[in-house]
């Protein structure tokens, strides 16, 4: 993927961000981090101590099981909605032109229902890869090859 130069790269997943801008130009990439946050996402386990409850059935023999809350998940969701909401703020702020994404799966997909109109615009490309542990390099390793 060939990308201007002041194009914006996010690189994310359901607990961490980089937001990385190119001051290179199509044909090399030069990203730079302008922002980076992480937050601790405990696992469900250590989220939540008791077991799903249990309903009596009115009418019939028996019980059944609900289903445990996954806070977990509930977390990850949310900080990736907090993060396309910053970036909303930032694309009607014209902080930049262009923009890439690049998240895990499961993260893009709650991610793209909260883009708005303007930043589908700037929206040059997506890529459905979790890279948050790569460097820097390999990261415009992806980028270009993409």
């Amino acid at each position: 993927m060939k990308l201007k130069t002041d194009t914006w790269v996010v690189v994310a997943n359901g607990n961490k961000y980089l937001i990385l801008h190119n001051l290179g130009w199509p044909d090399h990439l030069d990203l730079r981090v302008l922002k980076h946050d992480e937050v601790d996402v405990p696992q469900t386990q250590d989220l939540v101590r008791d077991r799903p409850g249990r309903e009596q059935a009115k009418f019939r023999p028996g019980s059944s099981g609900h289903k445990q809350a996954d806070e977990h998940e509930a977390r990850e969701t949310a900080f990736a909605k907090e993060l396309v909401a910053k970036l909303n703020q930032r694309a009607e702020q014209k902080q930049f032109k262009d923009i890439v994404i690049i998240a895990d799966p499961e993260t893009l997909g709650e991610m793209r229902p909260t883009y708005s109109g303007l930043l589908k615009e700037l929206l040059v490309g997506e890529i459905p890869k979790d890279l948050t542990n790569l460097t820097i390099p390999d990261i415009e390793a992806v980028v270009n090859a993409a």
